[in-house]
């Protein structure tokens, strides 16, 4: 297909395109003429994965291209080629510098962290952004005065896992490393706000039952109701 065909199944305007392959996140076509080339499917399914990266994932453009580097890379598993677009969504968390007042802090809940992926027997690399990220939560939580305790870290961790499973069998499914990179994309993106919205609608249920009976309970159709 031409420049032309290319950008109208993608719905990807032909100077991004353009743009997308002078910054080497799309492969040339093949040369038809001095100022004409031939791109493939390979092409349509790629461009979709760069707009996945940038558009939904939020991705820099180097944060792209080194996503596409991995994937390219033979050298690495399909764990890793499709794992390495999670390790690039979000912003990164940095552990506080040495000698930082909550640095004490920071090294405890890691070391339970760690310990507790031990324990669970989860494969995830240090450098995982997620663990990162869940140190630095837990931190905010205890150093607010909140519990954040290891046994109730453990109780989300056993009932997200199965959730998860099912998600990368999905995305096992598909068997082209372009649509399997972009469904971790998606998956990862997208779904993290349902999953949220679904535990605060989880969190209104099970106080309306536990109230049931109190004054506004659910059996005189009480609503909760906006504060300032």
């Amino acid at each position: 297909m031409r420049l032309s065909e290319l950008s109208a199944r993608s719905g990807v305007s032909v100077a991004t395109v353009k743009y997308y392959l002078r910054e080497g996140l799309l492969a040339p076509g093949t040369p038809v003429t001095a100022r004409q080339s031939d791109y493939g499917e390979e092409h349509l399914r790629r461009l979709r994965l760069v707009r996945a990266l940038l558009t939904v994932g939020g991705m820099t453009v180097q944060q792209a291209r080194d996503v596409l580097a991995v994937a390219d890379d033979p050298a690495f598993g399909w764990h890793e080629r499709v794992g390495i677009a999670t390790y690039m969504l979000g912003p990164r968390v940095e552990p506080p510098e040495e000698g930082a007042p909550e640095r004490e802090l920071w090294d405890e809940v890691a070391a339970e962290v760690r310990a507790l992926l031990t324990e669970l027997d989860w494969r995830v690399y240090d450098e995982a952004p997620a663990l990162a990220a869940l140190v630095r939560a837990i931190t905010s939580v205890r150093s607010l005065g909140y519990r954040g305790e290891m046994a109730d870290i453990r109780r989300y961790a056993l009932a997200l896992h199965p959730i998860a499973e099912e998600e990368v069998a999905v995305i096992d499914g598909y068997p082209v490393l372009e649509e399997a990179i972009e469904a971790t994309v998606a998956y990862t993106t997208l779904y993290e706000p349902i999953l949220l919205a679904l535990r605060r609608l989880a969190h209104e249920d099970a106080s309306a039952r536990r109230h049931e009976g109190g004054p506004g309970g659910a059996e005189e159709g009480g609503r909760p109701t906006a504060t300032a």
